[in-house]
């Protein structure tokens, strides 16, 4: 995809490092001056808290960070329990900011809602500031707000150092065209990335096929096989061993604090940095950058780091470092005279495991498989010197179908960072839209995009409003 853009032709210096120069005919004035009010969130009182599962949205910077356009959250509070709290709704179409580490995270408030703490909403004048525009604006200056943060152990933006960051501000006409241009660009990025990731998931499954059969039934296909006497593992060669995971893998136990040094700085390994299913870490966070403040494992490197949460994910991987992991997940180390940790990673990846480790977490309140359950599952391996071979075989035949998930990735990356570098250049001036046809998508359907607006992560997002949607809500 390529959208061709030239600069205005005239522009002027306000005098704004982060921002450089901007064209000739727009304002560059403080947020305040473009916001009827900036809000800060409020944590609910004890009795508001009883009072959630109600029907006003409570938005929190984690769900700032799963979705882009709120119409809901996991904590709803009833019209009495805002009473008892100091928390104010705000109108559809606020910008809502995350000013708590991680500062940045920006959405638009579907609906009236309140916020939590960690978030500050931005009430746009009609007037000077368009929402759309102001939200893809926001989103361009994340790296000049995380700079204004202050504070050692979680920084934060303060409302009046937002209120005077200096914006820049286009006449409101082209506002609305900047906004509608970087909405239908940003939808046709998203169906580019959307097609992308189906091509993983079918090469992936493909992958899961391939491993299934290498750790049920070995390489040779004559081996004889025999009855695991196991419900949810069938037939395995008749010369296999068979022995629970606690007399093979030490699971760790003990936690420690991850405000203090020197796990703060420390990669802080959860559920949601690791792909279902590959066995593949995707990205790295440290505890302070994720603000965690309870309990977490140490991780060593080279050891396994399984996910006992909602087991249909199956999410496990090899920690590249030493690390922290999540107390949703639990660090594994199996015992190198019977398995190799390759090895164990894939068992635990298999289809029988997994039907195991689900049957176990449809027997608690959370899906989840405890310590316990997970003790007592049965481990199925041949001799050190198969294992070596099956994996062996196993990354050759994969090797091709990795080479096309990575390329598949890599053209991903490159329509995000064309997203971004577009819309940062188009909301700070460096480029012109205007004259400029939008991208065709005739024929589609806005609905089926729904639910997955990829903006810049692997999490599943909701889709933006059009520009004229908000517009006519500005003008109610």
């Amino acid at each position: 995809m390529s959208v061709k853009l030239r600069p205005y032709t005239e522009y002027k210096d306000p005098g704004v490092p982060w921002l450089g120069r901007v064209p000739s005919d727009w304002d560059v004035v403080r947020l305040k001056h473009a916001s009827d009010q900036i809000v800060c969130g409020a944590t609910p009182a004890s009795s508001a808290a009883e009072n959630w599962d109600g029907d006003i949205v409570w938005a929190t910077p984690a769900d700032v960070g799963k979705s882009r356009w709120l119409r809901d959250s996991q904590r709803q509070i009833t019209d009495a329990g805002l009473a008892s709290c100091s928390a104010r709704l705000v109108p559809r179409g606020s910008i809502i900011l995350t000013c708590r580490a991680p500062i940045g995270g920006v959405a638009l408030a579907a609906m009236p809602l309140c916020t939590s703490q960690g978030c500050k909403s931005i009430i746009p004048n009609a007037s000077r500031l368009h929402s759309v525009f102001g939200f893809y604006l926001m989103g361009a200056m994340k790296h000049h707000l995380q700079s204004l943060g202050s504070g050692t152990t979680f920084p934060e933006i303060s409302t009046d150092v937002l209120a005077g960051t200096e914006i820049p501000i286009p006449p409101l006409h082209m506002q609305r065209q900047i906004a509608a241009f970087l909405t239908r660009v940003d939808l046709t990025v998203r169906r580019l990335i959307r097609a992308k990731r189906r091509q993983i998931e079918l090469l992936n499954e493909q992958k899961q096929v391939i491993i299934n059969w290498a750790v049920t039934r070995g390489l040779n296909p004559n081996t004889p096989l025999k009855q695991s006497g196991i419900y949810w593992l069938d037939e395995i060669p008749a010369h296999w061993n068979l022995r629970k995971l606690k007399c093979l893998v030490d699971i760790t136990s003990g936690q420690v604090d991850p405000r203090v040094e020197p796990y703060r700085r420390q990669v802080l390994v959860a559920p949601n940095h690791v792909e279902s299913g590959t066995g593949r870490i995707t990205y790295e966070e440290t505890a302070a950058d994720q603000g965690a403040d309870s309990g977490k494992y140490l991780v060593q490197e080279g050891q396994i780091i399984y996910s006992k949460i909602r087991p249909n994910l199956r999410k496990a991987a090899v920690a590249l470092r030493d690390c922290l992991c999540s107390a949703d997940m639990y660090p594994l180390s199996p015992n190198e005279l019977e398995l190799r940790t390759e090895f164990l990673l894939t068992l635990l990846l298999s289809d029988p495991f997994t039907r195991y480790a689900l049957d176990c977490s449809m027997r608690v309140a959370m899906p989840k498989i405890n310590r316990d359950a997970l003790r007592q599952c049965w481990l199925w391996y041949p001799s050190l010197s198969e294992q070596d071979e099956i994996l062996r075989a196993l990354s050759t035949e994969i090797a091709p179908l990795d080479t096309l998930v990575y390329a598949a990735r890599r053209q991903i990356d490159l329509f995000r960072e064309y997203r971004t570098r577009l819309i940062a250049d188009v909301v700070t001036g460096k480029l012109d839209v205007r004259g400029v046809e939008l991208p065709d998508l005739e024929g589609a359907d806005i609905a089926d995009d729904l639910g997955d607006s990829d903006f810049g992560s692997d999490t599943d997002q909701d889709d933006l409003p059009d520009a004229e949607e908000v517009e006519a809500d500005d003008e109610d």
